[in-house]
């Protein structure tokens, strides 16, 4: 058929050449008339389904339609590419019929991979779903409908939304067995699958939408060749069921369970948010309450850890359990149908006055750019309308300063902005705000042991999907950014002979190993600025966060009223404020929290304080020595040396 006549390349070969990357076996079939013009290929619907490129060869034709290309020309190409042509060289279709070429379960992974053929571009790939929430990518999907991305000046993507399926004749064999078939075909090609949903998509503002099986995949696992192959397995399966009008498509997903945020890590210290953050952070100090009593906050103290690497926090019995509500007897969880006391960060007041120091935090910011750039405008003017005029060297000064000043308070008002839409969207909640439940909590005791201390502690057991090996920081107190670093480390270290060395860490996280002992806490080795014995304490708490204090090493004795007339004599450990400027040391809601020395040492639980008014003048703790004898005595082998493994 094909003349003599050399024929120069085709007319549109440089469209095709970027679209299917085989126009160099394309430019090897020329035409022997120039005259002639291109009507559409006989199998151009094939490539709609393979590539979707069929709108661009038919946009280009030529200006005379007399002659058709006949379908011999690169068919062979074709085979040689995709393994589909077998059934066409058997079909014997005119170069005018229609060819229906299924594409069957007998095409191999392998003759797909090696086909330079992409069944659907990046750009399909990316925005195919768009207006969904999560913009999931497009791996593969049937249909001979072309996408067309939007064109001209003032083109946008038309967003798309999920909707139910309704009333279809799917809905009768989806759940007990199409289903089942549908992940037979997903395991039998080791499709790493999250989900198979029955769902309608379409254009939102339009009504009606196909009904489409839609496929979950692990991102990264599964190519578009292969994708599209067991899409197409898929939908035979449809059609062999008597569904004609379902398609299917992949896209890439991952399968969350909602158990609410995980405890965020702490902020590094030059972050505007690192004094916000920190209660949302595994640091000792943690807000807590029970979720029955959200009016009641409290503080978690210390972490321990058993032989299993289930991880517990500790914290005060009256925080979680109301002394009025709840019978004084030991409190230990069965797993056996008796219902959770679920413990969650803050309370419904705790966590709107946290949302609210946020906001104040991100008023301020934009109270320093506005002043900064009211400092801006002043030094390139030179000075006011009132006659005040300053110098050029001055002016200069004030306008490097005051553009730093600007630059720094934006980058803050963009990242408390963030924190503020984070906290909000995923803790408000309470049922997000759940940590874990409680364990164990023996009876209040106020006359317990050999040394008739306080006895008030609980065990909270920690829900795994809040707290892993990944967020658990340990056992560290954040050190806040209200005291500066050097003044923090003259505060533990006031007087030169002392041997122990405090050195202010470079995260701002001080690491809280090992305990201080019932000797140490009554003969203290330390020295106060006068070379007295003294043990600087401090503690993170709900109510006065970070505060910094001096252990009293004579115990204290507190004499409890109770409305029958009777009267218990307890002892304590009292923690004085380090200094009237620092003062107080604890408050009410600061219950439970640990009490930990310079050198990192927990020393004990805070209980409670003493004072004229509202304020504490006193805090009272019970040793940790205590406290771990207690549990060890309860059959709760735990350390305080508390990790998690990945």
């Amino acid at each position: 058929m094909l003349g003599e006549q050399a024929l120069k390349p085709h007319p549109f070969q440089h469209r095709y050449r970027p679209r299917t990357g085989l126009f160099s076996e394309y430019t090897r079939f020329q035409y022997p008339h120039r005259k002639r013009a291109l009507e559409p290929h006989p199998f151009q619907h094939l490539y709609r389904q393979r590539t979707g490129l069929s709108e661009v060869y038919t946009r280009f034709q030529h200006q005379y339609r007399e002659w058709a290309l006949e379908p011999h020309l690169f068919q062979h190409r074709y085979q040689q590419r995709s393994g589909l042509c077998a059934e066409y060289l058997d079909s014997n279709t005119s170069t005018t019929g229609s060819l229906c070429l299924p594409i069957t379960a007998t095409c191999s992974s392998k003759s797909l991979a090696m086909s330079q053929l992409d069944p659907l571009s990046d750009l399909e790939a990316m925005r195919y779903y768009y207006g969904l929430w999560s913009n999931p990518v497009l791996v593969a999907r049937t249909g001979k409908d072309t996408w067309q991305p939007p064109t001209g000046p003032e083109a946008y993507f038309q967003p798309k939304e999920l909707r139910p399926v309704g009333n279809h004749i799917i809905k009768d064999i989806w759940p007990d067995t199409l289903a089942f078939q549908i992940h037979d075909i997903l395991n039998s090609n080791s499709v790493k699958w999250t989900s198979t949903d029955v769902v309608r998509i379409g254009f939102i503002g339009t009504l009606g939408a196909p009904v489409c099986i839609w496929v979950g995949v692990i991102p990264n696992t599964l190519s578009r060749m292969d994708g599209l192959t067991v899409a197409q397995q898929c939908r035979q399966l449809l059609v062999a069921n008597g569904i004609h009008d379902v398609e299917v498509e992949i896209r890439e997903s991952v399968v969350t369970r909602y158990v609410g945020p995980k405890l965020e890590m702490p902020a590094p210290p030059s972050d505007p948010t690192a004094e916000l953050v920190e209660p949302l952070t595994s640091t000792l100090g943690s807000f807590i309450s029970n979720v029955k009593t959200p009016n009641i906050v409290g503080t978690g103290g210390f972490y321990v850890s058993d032989s299993e690497s289930n991880l517990y926090l500790v914290t005060a019995r009256h925080v979680v359990l109301k002394v009025e509500e709840v019978e004084n007897k030991t409190y230990l969880y069965k797993p056996n149908g008796q219902p959770r006391v679920n413990i969650a960060l803050f309370g419904n007041d705790g966590f709107d006055t946290f949302v609210q120091q946020i906001q104040k935090a991100i008023s301020d910011q934009r109270m320093i750019i506005e002043l900064e750039e009211s400092r801006i405008k002043y030094a390139l003017e030179g000075g006011d309308s009132g006659g005040h005029k300053i110098g050029v060297g001055q002016a200069v000064r004030m306008l490097e300063g005051a553009k730093r000043h600007v630059q720094e308070a934006k980058d803050a008002l963009v990242a408390l902005t963030k924190l503020e839409k984070e906290v909000v969207n995923g803790w408000r909640d309470m049922k997000d705000r759940i940590i874990g439940h409680l364990y164990f909590a023996p009876p209040i005791q106020l006359r317990a042991g050999d040394y008739k201390y306080t006895q008030d502690y609980a065990l909270i057991k920690i829900d795994p999907s809040k707290l892993d090996a990944k967020n658990f920081t340990g056992n560290m107190i954040d050190l806040g950014t209200k005291i500066p670093s050097y003044e923090f480390q003259e505060l533990m270290f006031p007087h030169p002979e002392n041997r122990h060395r405090f050195k202010y860490p470079a995260n701002r996280l001080m690491k809280v190993q090992g305990i201080i002992s019932d000797n140490e806490i009554s003969n203290p080795t330390m020295l106060d600025e006068n070379g007295d014995p003294c043990l600087f304490v401090m503690k993170r708490g709900y109510t006065t966060g970070l505060t910094l204090g001096r252990a009293n090493n004579i115990h204290s004795f507190v004499r409890n009223y109770f409305d029958n007339g009777a009267t218990q004599t307890s002892r304590e450990w009292p923690i004085c404020p380090y200094n009237k400027r620092l003062a107080p040391f604890s408050s009410q809601g600061d219950s439970g929290a640990a009490i930990v020395d310079c050198q990192g040492r927990i020393g004990g639980l805070l209980t409670g304080g003493g004072g004229g008014t509202d304020s504490t003048d006193i805090t009272y703790a019970t040793p940790i020595s205590f406290i771990m004898d207690s549990l060890k005595n309860n059959k709760l082998n735990v350390t305080i040396e508390a990790s998690l493994t990945a």
